[in-house]
């Protein structure tokens, strides 16, 4: 097993944390080698028109990933594949949907604002709004986010509006419109990282319907594929090598982080050096990986010295309604979401649970025909027969309306090594233990009853919900997945009980930073891309500085 030259730093994974500390961090002189568990793609395969490929057979997520999971500790983990992962050069933010939402100011304090909360194991960040700001507007002037400044009555104060201005409505943004109207609501454009006009040599969007599940063949969406990962490549310090699967970080005799352990391709293992490691492979590959580094020094994992490394696990849960309207409205049609409304999103304890959440025109299960078929017409299950017929044709004139809703931290939730259950390449299978607080069930039916009489505001011919499990269920509700995963390497001040301080940095591990969003010690109401975004050049802002002054 060769082992050759000491990078400045290792950084494993390439996804949205990753990407942006291989920019920062190749731009300030550092030499830089990116270990990515998945192949390097090209932007000539991302087909925007092949719905089999990308919403059926999930051509950018990970076929190889295996994950067994349980709702607690005395039920049987179940093998599957249950988290919308993506393992490729850029990671999953490569076929994200670009919502670039700031957290709310109380988003931030949920602690201090809404607990303490029993089963709940609410924290506040050890940052807050204010200090995240000048860092929001550097992801949003990198991307290029589209968005209309102050549109939002709710969103935190902002020193600088958004570099390009917001996508011009479609036809269900009447129909969010007119909703607002009638209930008192504010009616905004969702903030999007899709150029709406030409922006740093990159063309503005098309508006074909295809973001979420897809790569952009154009590069109008900002990802760490289309914007950081080049950028570092150019700077010629970057070592990038695709796939090249990390399973172990290895010590030094000092305590700090020497080298990481890989598997190539072939299966073949190789072993790099590093005089710092950052890990961003993910909230379930974070843990996976400091879990099997085990060692004398730390017998339950790397920088576990707490316990609390793939704790606090956290997925956000989503209510969905759909109402058919006169006329077409096509809503498969321009980005995933082009208006919102956040009213709601308040915490309002008088409703019998704490947090909220937005609701927007979100298009996720109405991507193209066969999808929406094939996903039961939008949770209708109705596969068969004239009525299957009738909702086909009803599709150009339906409108979605979803909620991105806060799910509480537990720590019982988590991700751990499964002791009976092992990959392709003899590695033990992250096993997620999760299910929901009874707090997110009260809130998914409340927002659920609320987008329902969205419907009725909005004039809708036939409404109906689409049906999840914490709609039918009482408390124990149980979700094994989802597209937005938080938690499991809680950021604090306190090292007992969080695994990075408030610049992303190993309280055990002095050269070791985890930045993804398992730092997050609370989930937030929005999509979550944006916040680590910041997070992310905060953090390489840190570690420069620090390595200036020989901290690092």
């Amino acid at each position: 097993m060769a082992v050759r030259e000491t990078f400045d730093v290792c950084v494993i994974g390439t996804g949205a944390g990753g990407g942006v500390m291989l920019q920062e961090l190749t731009r300030a002189g550092f030499s830089v080698v990116a270990l990515e568990r998945g192949p390097q793609l090209e932007a000539s395969q991302f087909m925007s028109d092949d719905e089999l490929a990308f919403v059926i057979r999930d051509q950018v997520f990970s076929p190889d990933q295996i994950e067994t999971w349980r709702p607690d500790e005395a039920t049987p983990a179940v093998r599957g594949h249950y988290n919308m992962i993506a393992h490729c050069v850029g990671g999953s933010i490569t076929h994200w949907a670009a919502w670039s939402w700031r957290f709310r100011p109380d988003e931030f304090k949920v602690l201090s604002s809404d607990g303490p909360l029993a089963g709940a194991s609410l924290a506040d960040w050890p940052v807050d709004y204010a200090e995240l700001e000048p860092w929001y507007q550097r992801a949003e002037w990198e991307l290029g986010v589209s968005g209309s400044a102050g549109a939002n009555p709710f969103e935190g104060p902002r020193k600088k509006g958004y570099p390009n201005p917001a996508h011009p409505p479609r036809a269900t943004t009447s129909h969010v419109r007119r909703i607002a109207g009638k209930l008192g609501y504010t009616a905004f454009p969702v903030p999007m990282a899709i150029n709406s006009r030409p922006y740093e040599g990159r063309p503005r969007c098309m508006y074909g319907g295809a973001c979420q599940q897809y790569g952009c063949p154009i590069h109008a969406k900002a990802t760490t594929f289309s914007i950081h990962v080049p950028r570092a490549l150019a700077t010629g310090r970057l070592d990038l090598r695709p796939n090249a699967r990390a399973t172990e970080i290895r010590l030094g005799e000092d305590g700090r982080a020497r080298s990481v352990r890989y598997l190539d391709g072939d299966g073949k293992e190789h072993e790099v050096r590093a005089r710092r490691i950052v890990v961003s492979a993910g909230t379930l590959g974070t843990p996976h990986l400091l879990l099997m580094s085990k060692s004398g020094a730390f017998p339950q994992g790397l920088a576990n010295s707490s316990g609390q490394v793939g704790r606090h696990l956290t997925f956000h849960h989503f209510a969905a309604v759909h109402f058919t309207v006169e006329g077409e409205t096509r809503a498969f049609t321009g980005l995933e979401a082009q208006a919102a409304i956040d009213d709601l999103h308040p915490s309002d304890p008088k409703r019998g649970f704490i947090r909220g959440g937005v609701v927007a025109d979100a298009n996720a299960l109405m991507k193209q025909p066969l999808a929406w078929a094939l996903q039961g017409l939008g949770g209708q299950g109705r596969g068969w027969g004239a009525d299957f017929k009738r909702r086909l044709r009803d599709f150009p004139r339906t409108v979605p309306l979803a909620a991105i809703l806060e799910d509480l931290p537990m720590e019982s939730n988590r991700v751990d090594l499964d002791p009976d259950v092992v990959d392709d390449q003899g590695l033990p299978a992250p096993r997620i233990t999760h299910r929901q607080h009874r707090n997110d069930v009260a809130m998914n039916r409340w927002f659920t009853a609320r987008m329902l009489e969205m419907a009725d505001a909005a004039g809708a011919r036939e409404k109906w919900e689409s049906i999840s499990p914490l709609t039918v269920a009482e408390e124990g509700a149980a979700m094994p997945g989802s597209v937005h995963l938080h938690g499991t390497s809680r950021m604090g001040d306190d090292p007992t009980t969080s695994v990075v301080d408030r610049w992303c940095r190993s309280h055990d591990v002095p050269n070791l930073w985890i930045v993804d969003c398992g730092v997050f010690p609370t989930s937030g109401g929005y999509n979550p891309t944006l916040t680590l975004l910041a997070m992310a050049y905060r953090a390489a802002d840190r570690m420069i500085g620090e390595a200036k002054r020989q901290n690092a």
